[in-house]
């Protein structure tokens, strides 16, 4: 299934797995974009809790979804799978969360109800995340053999750009008084992307022999150990990333800050995030990889440290002064 192909793709192909990439950057960063939204008492009402709750779903269908893809899990189905299949039935899953969304906005004020939609929701992108980026990841090195390595880089560029929109969206729809239209604009896209993939051949072509590897002894197939050590890094990473994507908004919010230029702050996170990936691909024929790995994980650190909310200065002689003073004085 995970093949390559001996001649490019047309462009028609190629520029519509990058607008996959683009749109399912988007649908990703919807739920963390609309925070405020979700736990305002005017709204969803969600406890912080209730809202840290919602990733669970699609944290865990992602990670299921992933293993499918790679045939991992139940490869059996992914043998008998085509790139394209893996790859629409992800985009079917992210239209499926967005329509959950809509449909939650519609009982917001039936908190189970709707707490129970937004669940559903996080569930089917979480798997149409999973599904979809390994099968646009190889349909983009397949279209592109002899730039593969360009072709994923600008792909991941991409999406990169789409998690960047999507908290720029949600302010101007919540400046039109429609916050909403952003989960129906990501549905009118990957409507639209579906209708246009299932015309589309999609396909990676045969396997060619001179790209198989050759076969390993048992004894260097095993993982190395250090592979273990890089692995625990990446979900570190997670982590940060997701404490970053997921709750930025919300923090900067309880500073006082107004919802839209905290919306422009996760906008300028997700921003940084690609530009960091394209300054690291682009620096690699000067620094090694080896020596980024090693000095950009302490890169992040100045971003650890918290602003303090500044107290207002009380009026002189009011009665938060006078309280104030009391306070210190006993």
């Amino acid at each position: 299934m995970h093949s390559r192909r001996s001649a490019p793709a047309g462009r028609v192909e190629s520029s519509t797995v990058n607008a996959c990439g683009l749109v399912q950057g988007i649908a990703l960063v919807t739920f963390p974009a609309a925070s405020t939204i979700f736990t305002a008492p005017a709204s969803y009402d969600l406890t912080s809790s209730q809202y840290g709750l919602l990733f669970v779903p699609q944290m865990s269908t992602a990670i299921a979804a992933s293993l499918i893809g790679v045939g991992l899990l139940w490869p059996g189905l992914t043998r008998r799978a085509s790139e394209k299949t893996i790859g629409v039935a992800g985009l079917l899953a992210d239209l499926a969360s967005m329509v959950l969304l809509i449909a939650s906005w519609l009982v917001v004020h039936q908190h189970a109800a709707a707490f129970a939609l937004l669940l559903m929701a996080t569930a089917c992108l979480g798997a149409g995340f999973g599904l979809t980026v390994p099968s646009l990841n190889t349909l983009a090195a397949a279209f592109h053999p002899a730039a593969a390595a360009k072709s994923v880089l600008v792909l991941n560029a991409l999406l990169g750009l789409g998690t960047a929109l999507a908290p720029v969206f949600v302010a101007v729809f919540t400046g039109l008084g429609f916050w909403i239209g952003l989960p129906v604009l990501a549905a009118c896209l990957l409507a639209g992307l579906i209708g246009v993939s299932l015309r589309l051949p999609l396909d990676p072509g045969p396997v060619q022999p001179s790209v198989l590897p050759a076969p390993r002894p048992a004894a260097a197939s095993r993982i190395p150990a250090g592979f273990w050590a890089f692995a625990a890094f990446a979900v570190l990473y997670g982590f940060c990333e997701t404490m970053n994507g997921n709750w930025s908004q919300l923090d900067v919010t309880s500073l006082g800050v107004r919802t839209a230029t905290a919306s422009l702050a996760l906008t300028g996170f997700w921003a940084a995030v690609t530009a960091g990936r394209l300054l690291l691909a682009a620096v690699q024929r000067w620094l090694p990889s080896r020596a980024a790995y090693h000095g950009l994980p302490f890169q992040p650190s100045p971003a650890t440290v918290h602003p303090r909310p500044a107290r207002p200065r009380p009026a002189p002689g009011s009665q938060l002064g006078r309280d104030d003073r009391s306070t210190l004085q006993a």
